[in-house]
């Protein structure tokens, strides 16, 4: 664009996809990620197939806010029959691999008597061989756990599943986003890159420090033909700038949900970045990503539920942040996946876990 240097608008929204359903943390997990596939992603794709007509009417009931309903403004059967038939192709292994942990589920119920499980894992199925222990609880209650970091270097892991896709909004409406993939619409750029992209940082850097648009179209494989919608994702205008706090206490902010901002005038810390807002014209005064400090020391997720573990929220800032809190997971737990792994997957390699009650003092703060 004439060599001329452009920043990235603000309201630019970088969402991270999974095999183009929105991405949050059990997609990044081999484990729930095939759980996720063939009992979410299959189920809501045949009950749209079957009758799409009541997608449409649920989507325009409040009562049915946030349900499995897939959000169009049209009937887009052909492209759902076709994301159904790509997902069972690419996904074989993992909706084998789901079928297999039922499989695993029911031998325990009904072979294990409390005596050795040793001749049970001859039971196990074959495509979990290798990545499952056997184990009791207290209670002599059967039960097993993954060895959930070879998952991450089997087939399993689908990393080529992993995409983004770019769009300006003007709003933050997006009530069925879990329940609805992400088919081509106009306006919408998808590019097939992982989350772990080092170009994406570059991109989001650009919200701060002007680049230049031709570079940053080259590092992210932007193709000919999508070249004009990408310039629209750049203004020449710059944002406003961070004005670090100086003050002698501690400043909070709120970002939204259960995000805030800590800081004093030694330390930054975020905690469950979950930013409600884009930077946008509106008439309610908010606070978004623009307003997040230039360096974040600490980022705090208290828990791995969705809505406090945001990867569209998380992986733009990844290029800021010092330091990444997790909580320890429950080894090998189907329920409970590793956070540091799901995090180290996705590029971030400064995660630090902690135990319960465990701290974390520096200057003049403590995490616990």
């Amino acid at each position: 664009m004439n060599g001329k240097q452009f920043y990235l608008k603000p309201n630019i929204v970088i969402e991270p996809l999974y095999d183009r359903w929105y991405a949050w943390a059990h997609l990044i997990s081999p484990a729930t990620a095939a759980m996720n596939v063939t009992n979410r992603h299959l189920k809501i794709m045949n009950s749209y197939i079957q009758s799409p007509q009541i997608h449409q009417m649920a989507v325009k009931n409040p009562k049915m806010l946030g349900g499995p309903f897939m959000d169009y403004d049209g009937v887009r059967l052909d492209d759902i029959k076709a994301l159904r038939e790509s997902t069972l192709e690419k996904q074989a292994d993992l909706i084998a691999f789901s079928a297999a942990v039922k499989e695993l589920d029911e031998m325990l119920r009904s072979k294990a008597n409390g005596g050795s499980l040793e001749p049970l894992y001859e039971l196990v199925p074959d495509i979990l061989k290798g990545y499952v222990e056997l184990v009791y609880d207290l209670n002599n209650n059967p039960a097993y756990r993954f060895f959930e970091p070879l998952l991450y270097s089997s087939e399993f892991y689908k990393k080529e599943s992993q995409s983004i896709a770019l769009s300006i909004t003007n709003n933050d409406e997006r009530p069925f986003c879990l329940s609805t993939p992400r088919i081509n619409e106009e306006g919408v750029l998808h590019l097939n890159i992982p989350f772990d992209h080092e170009g994406i940082d570059e991109l989001c850097k650009m919200k701060r420090t002007a680049g230049s648009v031709d570079e940053i179209a080259g590092k992210l494989g932007i193709q000919p033909e999508d070249r004009a919608l990408f310039d629209t994702f750049f203004t020449e205008q710059s944002h406003p700038t961070y004005r670090k706090y100086e003050g002698d206490k501690a400043r909070m902010r709120y970002f939204g949900h259960a995000c805030i901002l800590l800081e004093t005038n030694e330390v930054s810390v975020l905690i469950d970045p979950l930013v409600s807002y884009y930077g946008y014209d509106s008439t309610v005064d908010h606070f978004s990503d623009i307003d997040l400090p230039d360096t974040i020391d600490y980022v705090l997720i208290t828990h791995n539920h969705q809505d406090h573990i945001l990867l569209e929220t998380l992986i733009p800032l990844r290029h800021k942040v010092k330091n990444i809190i997790v909580p320890r997971s429950c080894t090998g737990a189907l329920q409970d996946p590793n956070l540091k792994l799901t995090l180290n997957s996705v590029g971030f390699n400064n995660v630090i876990e902690i135990d319960d009650m465990e701290q974390i003092n520096f200057q003049n703060c403590t995490i616990t």
